[in-house]
């Protein structure tokens, strides 16, 4: 095991991360399964970001970040003739595994490569509708990405973004750094990791950031919670969905997989207890969608 360095740095989860731990669709995949199995709100998110596009089917629309296409899927289905859709994101993978999963499309439908920070392939007010669904986690220069979001939109359309609180599953953080300490992780590896979702651009301060930029910022809070009556679906979240809270791809060859099998065993042994106490685990989540004129 090599030695830490001490007082480093946070880890960066920038570009690098983006394209490593969305290179295939297992750990993306895995949350989108989980947050909509284990959800205690009726309404599932997609609708609720469906209902902030208000859509009439006839709009060009702009998908930042689309991912695998899990929302993406719904938009298309809804765009009618006089409508088109761009799928735009960084990763090819991605941009891949949307192209499977967005089977229907009735109207004109592109898939685009590229960088969120640098939309200049599009004219001004190309768009009457573009969405940003949980890109800002990865955003390091968040004026950026919201002045080119405002420039592509028409003036008499709208942009939405969504975005996880900072804070969003406290349970799952303290729980897993608990876990981290106890199993011997060193102190200054276990302090340059995040300990809350991370990204400048957060919740508490989202409507600040999207306010240079455009007239009108309303919020649309969407609160949730993840309950779990067995183990086994939260450690699927936990290890491949979340890779360990981001540990496992910062490790990199500093630690042995044995480290990482009593990590889980522990993050484990946890989970038994509160669900024998309660009878469940429970996530508490907050999202907002942020609609922008």
């Amino acid at each position: 095991m090599s030695e830490s360095t001490s007082q480093a740095e946070p880890f960066n989860f920038g570009l690098d991360y983006i394209r490593v731990h969305f290179g295939n669709n297992v750990a993306l995949a895995t949350q989108q399964k989980t947050h909509n199995l284990f959800r205690q709100n009726p309404k599932p998110l997609a609708d609720h970001i469906l209902d902030c596009l208000d859509l009439t089917g006839r709009e060009a629309v702009l998908d930042l970040g689309c991912g695998n296409g899990f929302i993406l899927r719904d938009v298309v289905s809804k765009i009618r003739h006089g409508g088109r859709t761009v799928a735009l994101d960084i990763s090819p993978a991605m941009l891949e595994l949307a192209k499977r999963n967005v089977t229907v499309s009735w109207a004109p439908l592109a898939f685009v490569e590229g960088k969120a920070e640098d939309l200049s392939r599009f004219d001004d007010g190309t768009f009457d509708r573009v969405m940003a669904n949980f890109i800002f986690h990865y955003i390091t220069e968040p004026d950026v990405v919201c002045a080119e979001i405002a420039r592509v939109t028409k003036k008499s359309g709208h942009a939405i973004v969504t975005i996880e609180a900072r804070h969003s599953m406290p349970e799952m953080y303290k729980m897993h750094f608990d876990a981290m300490a106890e199993v011997g992780f060193p102190a200054d590896f276990i302090e340059r990791l995040p300990r809350t979702r991370r990204g400048k651009m957060v919740l508490d301060n989202a409507a600040e950031y999207l306010s240079r930029h455009f007239e009108s910022v309303e919020e649309r809070p969407y609160a949730d919670a993840l309950r779990f009556d067995t183990t086994e679906p939260y450690m699927e979240f936990y290890a491949t969905g979340h890779k360990f809270c981001g540990a496992k791809a910062m490790a990199g060859e500093d630690f042995p997989e044995s480290m990482f099998d009593q990590l889980y065993a522990n993050v484990e042994a946890k989970v038994k207890a509160a669900i024998a106490e309660r009878g469940y685990f429970e996530l508490s989540k907050q999202n907002s969608v942020f609609v922008c004129k």
